[in-house]
């Protein structure tokens, strides 16, 4: 993974940050909307212009008002994000004029004596996009750009100027990571979870649920194997029932799926396994993700709890015999230490390269082993096999009449397949087809 230069975007709430940070990013990353203390976390996006790549950091709204929700939380995770910062990028509003809170921020941030552009937001009228800014150079910063995050204005003059305050020398080779998804109901320990592995208060934790808004992505090397682990907001089961930005945060959750290449998904072991844990394996399932199921809180287990929970898990789970899963405390950091070396197992099986003559072997080990079931005294064969694993193992089986081949034998064949070629925790495909001669 690249050490990329880190910029990181900072100013009071609701001067349009998160917008500002899309529209660089030119994709809807942040949530946006007109409420302040939205953003909670740091949020982490590669932003790429022309040939440079640089690391774009947003932050929340820094406030002295502490009756804003979290607000000494997200004070402390900008304060992180500065110190990690190689250039700093203050959002103020045109709008709304310099404030007293401006101007403390600017203070604080130029006795940290790193490169700072202030970037003057709601500037929409392009006729009179440099009216009325003078008093904004009372700031002491040097570098002034009038924009609208909104409207696209002089973005593109903002990411030359960013560049140019870059160092791009002596940047390390880029490395290969594993994006692993962290998902879960709300309140589930999943923010918990993730500071105990990073040994950093990296998210915001709290016993209420819908604390984490956004995803969250976080780059870590742990046993000299790189991943970039993402954080989510917890999924909810009734869509009614979410305020607007809850609705968001649900999307991104979705959207962190589709762009995980592993999940570990949450279940609290104090809670009732649910609907919505079947509904997200089911999703997991369909979109073939290699998934860990951690069964949290265990610091707080009997002996007849890990027995009673395993039960539990098989009889709600049985769509999804192939998870694989482990019991943790996020909060102790008790087996934390197995979740990687149990990641890197499956995610090198879920690669693993099956010659055709083993396949072939194996479908007439299994034939001898059980018949398939005749259909109204029809003799059903097992021809050949083929397999396939560049998006997803992909097994097809051709015979003389795959129509009539019942599903009771269908699962006996993926349960073998998993044993044989050791395929826990990774859903896999299952096709049959007719034979061609």
């Amino acid at each position: 993974m690249i050490n990329l230069p880190k910029v990181v975007i900072i100013g009071r709430p609701n001067v349009g940050k998160s917008t500002l940070f899309n529209r660089l990013l030119g994709k809807k990353i942040s949530i946006t909307f007109d409420q302040e203390g939205v953003t909670r976390d740091r949020i982490y996006q590669n932003c790429f212009w022309v040939d440079k790549e640089f690391l774009l950091i947003d932050t929340g709204g820094y406030s002295k008002n502490n009756k804003i929700s979290f607000q000494t939380d997200i004070n402390s995770q900008i304060e992180i994000a500065l110190k990690e910062a190689d250039l700093i990028l203050l959002v103020v509003s045109k709008k709304e004029g310099l404030l007293k809170e401006d101007r403390e921020i600017a203070k604080e941030i130029l006795r940290l004596k790193k490169p700072v552009i202030l970037a003057i937001n709601k500037s929409d009228n392009l006729n009179e996009i440099n009216l009325n800014i003078e008093k904004f150079y009372s700031l002491g910063i040097k570098d002034l750009f009038p924009i609208s995050s909104i409207h696209g204005v002089n973005i593109n003059n903002l990411l030359d100027k960013i560049i140019q305050n870059l160092n791009f020398e002596n940047l390390n080779e880029n490395d290969d990571f594993l994006k692993i998804g962290i998902i879960g109901k709300p309140n589930v320990g999943k923010s918990t979870l993730l500071n105990k592995i990073l040994n950093d208060k990296r998210i915001i934790v709290s016993d209420k649920p819908g604390t984490t808004r956004d995803f969250v992505d976080t780059f870590i090397n742990i046993n000299d194997k790189k991943y970039q682990i993402t954080d989510t907001a917890g999924i909810k089961k009734n869509k009614k029932a979410l305020d607007d930005i809850e609705w968001l945060s649900e999307l991104r959750s979705n959207f962190v799926i589709i762009n995980s290449q592993f999940i570990l998904l949450i279940i609290d072991y104090t809670q009732e396994i649910s609907f919505i844990d079947q509904k997200i394996l089911a999703i997991l399932k369909s979109e073939y993700k290699p998934t860990i199921l951690l069964i949290n809180k265990i610091d707080l287990f009997t002996n007849d709890d890990y027995k009673n929970v395993k039960n539990e898990i098989k009889g709600k789970f049985k769509f999804a015999s192939w998870v694989s899963f482990e019991f943790v405390s996020a909060k102790t950091g008790k087996n934390l230490d197995n979740i990687f070396n149990l990641v890197e197992n499956i995610w090198k099986n879920r690669h693993q390269d099956i010659k055709k003559s083993i396949l072939n072997q194996f479908l007439n080990d299994i034939q001898i082993l059980k018949k398939p079931p005749r259909h109204n005294g029809i003799l059903i064969k097992l021809d050949y096999i083929t397999y396939s694993n560049k998006e997803y193992p992909n097994f097809i089986i051709f015979s003389n009449y795959p129509q009539y081949i019942h599903f009771s034998y269908k699962r006996f064949i993926e349960n073998q397949i998993r044993e044989i070629f050791n395929f826990e925790g990774i859903p896999i495909k299952l096709t049959f087809r007719k034979s061609t001669n």
